[in-house]
């Protein structure tokens, strides 16, 4: 199974392949060059003037072809920077999300060896020392309240005697 290649591998590949073309034109244009001096050493000076307006003429359409290679092979290049750079910081920051978690795991596995309660814990027991004070307050209101007559059913429903 074929592995795919990263966008930087396919950045360096293209990059290779426009590079490995322009050398090629700049030797045939060299050794064209070189022919055409040949030549017109040998024959007019006419033809000597044609060479060098025909090579003025390719070399600007050159000069545009390798411009717009160059500008290609730019913004290709800036794309597959952009696109490692995104790569790296998304992994960046998964890493980094990894090692919180496994910090926060380790700590709370220390604390609880070493017997420290939980933030629930001490949320439920500190509910339930609330409580505790109110009905404490309660008990509290009571035998701070004077104490209430208690009347004797039996000592009102007898006949008192007389003497």
């Amino acid at each position: 199974m074929a592995a795919k290649r990263s966008p930087r591998k396919r950045a360096r590949a293209k990059t290779s392949d426009i590079h490995s073309r322009l050398t090629e034109s700049v030797q045939q244009i060299w050794l064209a060059g070189l022919g055409a001096v040949a030549k017109a050493q040998q024959g007019t000076p006419q033809l000597l003037e044609e060479l060098i307006a025909e090579g003025a003429q390719l070399n600007t359409r050159m000069r545009g072809a390798a411009s717009r290679t160059m500008r290609s092979v730019v913004g290709n290049l800036q794309d597959s920077l952009s696109a490692g750079v995104s790569g790296v910081r998304g992994q960046a920051s998964e890493a980094v999300d990894n090692l919180e978690k496994m910090f926060r795991t380790r700590v709370r596995r220390a604390l609880t060896q070493l017997g420290v309660p939980s933030g629930q814990e001490i949320e439920a027991l500190s509910k339930r020392v609330d409580a505790l004070n109110a009905n404490i307050g309660k008990l509290a209101a009571r035998r701070s309240a004077p104490p209430r007559r208690r009347v004797h059913a039996k000592a009102e429903s007898r006949p008192t005697s007389a003497p």
